[in-house]
């Protein structure tokens, strides 16, 4: 993963780093509260090596290494039960337990000496008890080191015992650190499994990294409860989004004249992405261009152009496929853009599958070259159904929709390996419903959408790339 993934990633997931980060404080804090007050009194002591049996004028090597065997054991012996228990007579208020596990010893840097530490929740304790472990050892050292030689104690108290007025624990900073590193390490393994999971495309960055290029066209959610509302370009012409529809001009005016595609299918993966809407917004906007457009629905299961028009539904595209009709004209409906038509499904008779993959289908669109500059038309999901599958072998090209926080990495790729294996060609994808979209736009020339561009358009060899995209 490159920086700017982790980067991207990051920033997205930034609000929950932080939120978990603050929580973990909290409970640093909150556990750093219930913890008791230690107060740590310390020692240094050293062993007295020319005591008994080590006594040695002119010591040997060996004589040297049974020194510093012997200052070990001596250290080991200071924390042995049988001198905290008599250290826990002399000293009242703790237990054998408690002290053993509030005792330690540590070396003090490259030198013989070292220091014996004790912590208990009374500071004037902690320093009897570190007395006490001190003349508790002296008392039976005779007996644990088994030296009737020894003509006095080889424990020497160099520092006696002193303890800060500030308890050593609890460890306030050191929890807390502690917690939040705790808790911004649970955010990132919940963000990174959040996204490993959820493969829904989130924005334009998350549509290429998910191996569908850049979007040629970016839309941001549309406002209105019905289909008639959301027609942006045609209610709300100066506003962003029906900018957004109208950019997809330049791309198709990148063509070469002779190469320009004339009938363009609107697809998508699944039902529910805007392919409609997306349809309908794009047939407006190159209308009010002055190009001549038809917008043909043939989407004959679940049939929603008209809506957008208040247009009836009676007679359409499914008459004309199914023979009822041969005239064209009677069934394109006017629409109050002018320049734009639109051919209704119309009254099905017979399967789509059969409608769309008998041959009246080119007859039709033959027909509808002859009226219009551009023809959009509105298709069924291509992953759900058959029709569209049959629809596509008639049109020039296709453009794909794919709509934000719905549209799954695996419906994308799925869409875009058919079109590769029925040679479909598709001109880019437009992404709909970003939550927060970029106020720019993908201008013909820029980087294209590289898993896309190098689909072969219906019937050419040549694909876009080599048709001036």
């Amino acid at each position: 993963m490159e920086l700017r993934n982790y980067l991207i990633f990051t920033w997205r997931w930034a609000w929950l780093i932080i939120l978990c980060a603050a929580i973990g404080a909290g409970i640093g804090f909150a556990y750093s509260q219930t913890q008791p007050r230690l107060y740590a009194a310390s020692t240094m002591l050293m062993v007295n090596q020319d005591q008994g049996n080590f006594a040695r004028p002119s010591p040997t090597f060996d004589d040297l290494r049974a020194r510093e065997r012997y200052a070990l054991t001596v250290r080991q012996l200071l924390l042995v039960r049988p001198v905290l228990e008599r250290a826990t007579e002399m000293v009242e208020g703790v237990t054998v337990s408690q002290l053993a596990a509030r005792t330690s010893t540590a070396d003090v840097g490259k030198t013989e000496l070292f220091l014996l530490t004790v912590q208990d929740t009374d500071r004037q304790r902690a320093v009897a008890l570190a007395d006490a472990i001190v003349a508790a050892f002296r008392s039976l050292e005779r007996d644990l080191l088994d030296n009737p030689y020894a003509q006095g104690s080889s424990l020497i108290v160099v520092d006696p015992a002193y303890a800060k007025r500030n308890p050593v624990s609890p460890d306030y900073v050191r929890n807390i650190t502690l917690s939040v590193f705790i808790a911004v390490l649970i955010a990132i393994v919940i963000g990174f499994l959040y996204d490993y999971f959820n493969t829904r495309i989130k924005d334009d960055g998350d549509l290429e990294r998910r191996g569908g290029g850049r979007p040629l066209v970016i839309v941001g959610k549309l406002k209105g409860a019905t289909p008639a509302a959301q027609l942006v370009t045609l209610n709300d012409p100066a506003s962003l989004e029906a900018e957004s529809y109208r950019m997809f001009r330049l791309h198709l005016d990148a063509f070469a004249p002779d190469k320009r595609p004339q009938v363009i299918a609107v697809i998508s993966a699944a039902p529910g992405e805007g392919r409609s809407l997306t349809a309908a917004n794009l047939a407006v906007a190159l209308a009010q261009t002055g190009r001549r457009v038809v917008l043909v629905d043939a989407n004959l299961r679940h049939p929603i152009l008209h809506t957008f028009f208040n247009l009836a539904n009676q007679g359409g595209l499914s008459n004309l496929l199914g023979g009822s009709a041969q005239a064209i004209e009677p069934f394109l409906r006017v629409t109050s853009q002018s320049d734009l038509y639109v051919l209704t499904a119309g009254n099905m008779a017979g399967l789509p599958a059969q409608l769309l993959g008998g041959s009246q289908l080119e007859r039709v669109l033959n027909g509808l070259r002859q009226h219009a500059d551009v023809i959009i038309i509105d298709s069924a999901p291509l992953l759900t159904f058959a029709d569209t599958t049959l629809l596509l072998r008639a049109v020039d090209t296709t453009l794909a929709v794919v709509r934000a926080h719905r549209t799954t990495e695996g419906e994308l790729r799925q869409m875009l390996a058919l079109l590769r294996q029925t040679e479909i060609g598709c001109m880019g994808i437009v992404l709909n419903g970003v939550t927060k979209r970029q106020r720019r736009f993908n201008f013909p020339g820029a980087q294209r959408a590289q898993p896309v561009a190098r689909l072969p358009l219906a019937n050419r060899s040549e694909t876009l790339a080599d048709a001036g995209d």
